[in-house]
């Protein structure tokens, strides 16, 4: 699910992509739920060797029980895709046997001070 000021949008089943870094999401998404756009663009590489400035929001994402904070961006032609970010964000990883969702720390740590 991703959520912004406007509302929120159950979405099932987006591919991950850990080697993309930002979360992508088309830009009637972002609307709609009126997602909150940062003062900052991306520029990126797309697979087939294109550049572009996607224009960055931030917006609430739920996953398997968590919910956090994450930047999405959208381009002309943009397809949901679960970047790095989003699995940082709320502490998760993908296990490499089953490719589904699964903690990566507990829930809410973020940091360990202890030596």
């Amino acid at each position: 699910m991703v959520k912004g000021e406007k509302g929120q949008r159950v979405m099932q089943r987006i591919p991950i992509d850990t080697a993309a870094f930002f979360t992508i999401l088309p830009s009637e998404v972002l609307f709609e739920i009126g997602a909150y756009p940062e003062d900052l663009t991306a520029r990126l590489e797309l697979d087939r060797g294109d550049c572009l400035e996607a224009r960055v929001y931030s917006v609430v994402v739920s996953a398997q029980g968590r919910e956090d904070v994450t930047l999405a961006i959208t381009f002309e032609g943009a397809e949901p895709v679960l970047g790095s970010k989003f699995l940082e964000d709320l502490g998760l990883k993908v296990d490499s046997e089953s490719g589904l969702l699964e903690p990566a720390r507990h829930h809410g740590f973020a940091y360990n001070d202890e030596p």
